[in-house]
């Protein structure tokens, strides 16, 4: 199944230091649409200081790759985005925006995909200093899709699997065979087995998958949030992908 977002984006540091406190912050939003080329090629992201101490925070740039069960392979990016401010200092209660620019290639052939982390900068400590003091980050998945090209999907296979509490789930396989990256739970899917069909909204599948990404020329498997009849034995899927201009 396709992580929660808060689970797949959150990054947490523990190094030994001074205070034993947590720092809280709120980063928004959590996917960011864009386009190499026009007005979709600028962004912005939003960090609020929720904690009584100043936040020390910077922007960091990974690509990622996603796997087919949506796990994210990161490596360093090189110099795609202008970011401002590269680092600020957040007062308690306090909002900082950080403005994003596209500056790669204008006519990208295919859809990129970044996590733009904004993490805690460790402050410095006296020497004797003891204790735990917690580094806290949190990534924002970015997409940046080329001037030319739509998205799409098509099915590719279905399965059953059986979770913990032996509740059997009916499995979908997508293929994106475009140059644009395809939203999952951008679609409708219908599932059917025997007498037995079930139909999954737009809606239904954004709150339980996530954003669902499938990167150009890659399949995703997504486990459905559906529970199967005990007498259906095997299952076929459909969908009608409809991507939000």
């Amino acid at each position: 199944m396709s992580l929660p977002r808060l689970t797949l984006f959150a990054l947490f540091f523990c190094q030994l230091a001074l205070v034993p406190t947590a720092v809280a912050m709120t980063v928004t939003p959590t996917q960011i649409e864009m386009r190499s080329i026009g007005r979709s090629s600028r962004s912005a992201i939003t960090v609020v200081n929720n904690g009584k101490n100043a936040l020390a925070v910077e922007p960091v740039v990974k690509t990622a790759t996603l796997d087919e069960a949506g796990v994210p392979k990161t490596n360093p990016a090189g110099e795609e985005f202008l970011i401002m401010p590269p680092q600020a200092l957040i007062a308690p209660g306090a909002t900082q925006n950080f403005r994003i620019q596209w500056l790669g290639e204008p006519l990208l052939a295919k859809s990129k995909t970044f996590l733009i982390y904004v993490n805690q900068i460790p402050v410095k400590l006296p020497k004797r200093a003891r204790g735990v003091q917690v580094v806290f980050g949190m990534g924002v998945m970015v997409n940046v899709a080329p001037p030319r090209g739509e998205p799409a999907l098509e099915v590719v296979g279905s399965g059953i699997v059986t979770d913990a509490r032996g509740r059997r789930h009916p499995t979908l396989t997508v293929l994106n065979p475009t140059n644009v990256h395809a939203l999952f739970p951008q679609s409708t899917v219908r599932i059917s087995g025997g007498d037995w069909t079930e139909t999954l909204t737009s809606g239904e599948l954004a709150q339980t998958i996530g954003i669902g990404l499938v990167q150009p020329g890659q399949r995703r498997r997504f486990i459905l949030p559906v529970t199967l009849p005990s007498d259906v034995r095997s299952v076929q899927s459909s969908l009608e992908f409809r991507p939000k201009p």
